[in-house]
C-alpha cells in the first residue's frame, strides 16, 4: 500500500437500509464495498488500535465462533437474506467441519460470498495474505486486508458497510481518525419492524434481553441438541423462532445506538461526516447517489447510476405510519435520537439530501 488511502465507511442501525446502498455504489466500476466485512471478524480483537503480527490477523480473520457465538452454528436455520452463500451446493469436500470450531466463516457467508464466485477459495487466500504481513498496527492491517480484497474483486476503492456500526463508531474513529462517515438513517418504525422480521435479530433479542416464550422457553434453555444445522429445527428453537419480541425492545435498540453514534460525531471534521435518509434515498435515488459519490470522493464514472438506481426497487424495503399507541411509544423511546437526526415533520426542506453537521 504505497499510494495514500482514505478510509471510507457506512454507518448506522441496523436494518437501516444500506445493504441496499452496498448493492448500489457497488454497481460504481471502480468501487468495491465490503459488505459486513468487520461483522465477519473476530468481535473482541477486531478494535484496539495495537500492534498485530501476522499469525493474529489470520486469526482475526478465521475466528470460529468469536464472532457472532452460538448463531453461527444455526445459520442454515436463520437463513438471512444478507448470507449469499449456497449451503445446499457447496464446493467438493468442503463444508462447516472443514473450518475452526465446525462453523463455516463469517467472511465466507457474508463479504466474500457478495463479491466472488468462488469465496471459499477467496478465503483461504486471505487468511493466507494475512498470515505473511509483518507486525505494524492493526489499523494498517485491517487496511491491508480491505485493499487485498478489492484488488482481488477488480476495483480500486473500497467502502467498508457493516450493520449497526454506528454504535462502534468510537472504535473506528481510535482506528480511522482521518476518515470519511456517511451515516445512513432510517424512520425507527420502519427500522423496528424490520428488526421484528429478522430472525438473527429477533433471536439476539430475545437472548441479549433474557426474554421467554409464553411457555417459558429462553435461549439460555437450549444446548447441541438445538444449536445445529443438522436437521430439522427443534420444538424448543422453533418456539423462539416464532416468539414476537415487542416492538419497543428495538426502539429502543435504535434509539441507543444513535446516541452513542453521535456522541462521536462532535470528534469528525465537517468533511469527514455526514447524513442521508433512507426515505430520501428511496424518493430520489440518483441524486442522493450523485451527493454520496461527492462526499466519499469517489472517481469519477458514466453509466452506472441508473443501473445502481433499478436496484432499489419500489416497495422493496417497506415503510409503515405508526397507529397512534405506536407513534406514542416511538416519541417516548426514541424523542432524543429523533432530534439529533432533525426527523420531525415540521422540519422545512433544505433542498439537500446529504446533511454535513460542524
Amino acid at each position: 500500500m504505497t499510494r495514500a488511502v482514505l478510509p471510507r465507511f457506512i454507518i448506522g442501525t441496523g436494518r437501516c437500509g444500506s445493504t441496499i446502498l452496498s448493492k448500489m455504489l457497488n454497481v460504481h466500476p471502480d468501487v468495491c464495498v465490503l459488505s459486513e466485512f468487520l461483522v465477519a471478524l473476530d468481535a473482541v480483537r477486531k478494535y484496539g488500535e495495537r500492534i498485530v503480527d501476522g499469525d493474529e490477523l489470520a486469526e482475526i480473520c478465521d475466528c470460529g465462533l468469536r464472532s457472532t457465538g452460538e448463531f453461527k452454528k444455526i445459520v442454515g436455520h436463520l437463513k438471512t437474506p444478507e448470507i449469499e452463500f449456497d449451503f445446499g451446493s457447496p464446493p467438493p469436500g468442503v463444508g462447516p467441519g472443514s473450518y475452526r470450531d465446525g462453523v463455516y466463516p463469517e467472511l465466507i457467508l457474508l463479504p466474500l460470498s457478495s463479491l466472488f464466485d468462488d469465496p471459499t477459495v477467496a478465503f483461504d487466500e486471505l487468511v493466507g495474505f494475512a498470515e505473511a504481513q509483518p507486525p505494524r498496527r492493526l489499523s494498517r492491517q485491517l487496511l491491508a486486508l480491505f485493499e487485498w480484497t478489492t484488488r482481488r474483486a477488480g476495483k480500486t476503492v473500497w467502502i467498508e458497510r457493516s450493520g449497526g456500526t454506528l454504535a462502534q463508531l468510537p472504535q473506528l474513529i481510535e482506528l480511522y481518525p482521518d476518515a470519511r462517515f456517511l451515516h445512513l438513517h432510517r424512520s425507527p418504525f420502519d427500522v423496528a419492524r424490520s428488526m421484528k422480521a429478522h430472525h438473527h435479530m429477533r433471536l439476539f433479542a430475545l437472548k441479549h434481553y433474557g426474554l421467554k416464550t409464553a411457555e417459558g422457553v429462553s435461549w439460555e434453555d437450549l444446548d447441541e441438541s438445538d444449536l445445529n444445522d443438522d436437521g430439522p429445527m427443534s420444538p424448543r428453537l422453533r418456539a423462539l423462532f416464532d416468539h414476537d419480541v415487542p416492538l419497543e425492545v428495538f426502539l429502543h435498540d435504535w434509539n441507543e445506538m444513535v446516541l452513542r453514534g453521535f456522541a462521536s460525531v462532535k470528534r469528525l471534521g465537517v468533511e469527514q461526516y455526514a447524513e442521508v435518509s433512507f426515505e430520501d434515498l428511496q424518493a430520489d435515488p440518483t441524486r442522493s447517489m450523485e451527493q454520496i459519490v461527492e462526499f466519499f470522493a469517489l472517481p469519477e464514472q458514466g453509466g452506472w447510476m441508473e443501473e445502481a438506481a433499478a436496484l432499489l426497487t419500489p416497495g422493496k424495503a417497506g415503510r409503515a405510519e405508526p397507529g397512534s399507541e405506536e407513534a406514542a411509544l416511538i416519541r417516548r423511546i426514541c424523542h432524543p435520537a429523533l432530534v439529533l437526526l432533525d426527523r420531525e415533520e415540521s422540519r422545512p426542506s433544505s433542498g439537500n439530501v446529504l446533511t454535513r453537521r460542524r
